[in-house]
């Protein structure tokens, strides 16, 4: 009698099947004469058909880092994690770099990345890169001509001021929360000065309260042993800074129609001791928070 016995190996490029064939000179009793017949089978070369990204996270703050994963798939319909010869697509290119399979955040703004290996593509992520200084999440930047094409230009979160120049106020004083804060009522007063420059005698009193807040932190807080966290390139009286607010001709007519309608007028001046009181947040409240 004869007994067959298979085992099937099988590789990436080719399937090896042995059949052991064994003999009986008699039943019951075998032989110890066996042979192996290979048989050597062409399965062809796995070819890669697809890839899946995906990241650790979808949201990230400016100079974070996020891990990023590829799986490929193959014409077996196998998967495997890959990590070599990839090739990163990101846009905006400037927003974010990737280094192995890490991406660090370089800009806040929306950012879609896809893997590419070959010519095959991947499935596209989308990433929300944001900027968060001292607690403050900034806007995105505007695109200059769409926030130049109105007078009050793009608010995304609606606090009154404009996003270039809330993203240039938290950048340049972000180290402290007054001095944001200042910054922001100066700008909202500049608003409500180019809004309504019809209504200069009631307006400039706002723009006012904005300058006299900032004189406190510029000049005299010292005299009421406080510090003072305004110096040479204040908010108030920097040319960029009136430069950034006063953008297009349209914004800087109305501010001159203001000025003019003020010509010729005598306005009296705040009392030192009343200045802080001008401010529109609470200053002591900010004070005592960062001692």
């Amino acid at each position: 009698m004869k007994k067959i016995v298979m085992f099937l190996m099988v590789g990436l490029m080719f399937a090896t099947i042995v059949v052991r064939v064994a003999t009986a000179d008699t039943i019951g009793n075998e032989s110890s004469v066996t042979r192996d017949v290979i048989v050597v089978k062409s399965t062809g070369t796995l070819t890669l058909t697809s890839l899946s990204l995906e990241s650790n996270a979808t949201t990230l703050n400016k100079g974070e880092r996020v891990q990023l994963s590829v799986v490929a798939t193959y014409s077996d319909h196998s998967t495997k994690a890959v990590d070599a010869n990839i090739t990163y697509i990101i846009t905006p290119a400037q927003n974010a770099e990737v280094n192995g399979t890490t991406l660090t955040a370089l800009k806040d703004g929306s950012v879609t990345v896809q893997a590419k290996v070959g010519t095959i593509l991947s499935n596209a992520i989308d990433l929300n890169i944001i900027w968060v200084v001292n607690g403050h999440t900034l806007p995105p930047e505007p695109d200059p001509k769409v926030n130049n094409a109105t007078l009050l230009g793009i608010d995304t979160n609606n606090n009154g001021v404009r996003d270039d120049v809330e993203r240039y106020i938290v950048k340049t004083y972000g180290k402290e929360e007054i001095t944001i804060q200042i910054g922001f009522q100066v700008a909202r007063a500049y608003n409500t000065v180019i809004e309504h420059p019809e209504n200069a005698w009631e307006t400039y009193k706002v723009l006012d309260a904005a300058q006299d807040c900032a004189s406190y932190f510029e000049t005299y807080a010292k005299y009421f042993s406080e510090p003072i966290l305004l110096h040479d390139d204040d908010i108030v009286t920097s040319k960029k800074f009136k430069s950034i607010m006063l953008n297009t001709r349209e914004r800087i007519r109305n501010y001159l129609v203001h000025e003019q309608k003020l010509s010729g007028g005598v306005f009296s001046l705040t009392q030192i001791d009343e200045l802080k009181s001008k401010c529109s947040f609470d200053a002591d409240a900010l004070l005592k928070a960062r001692k």
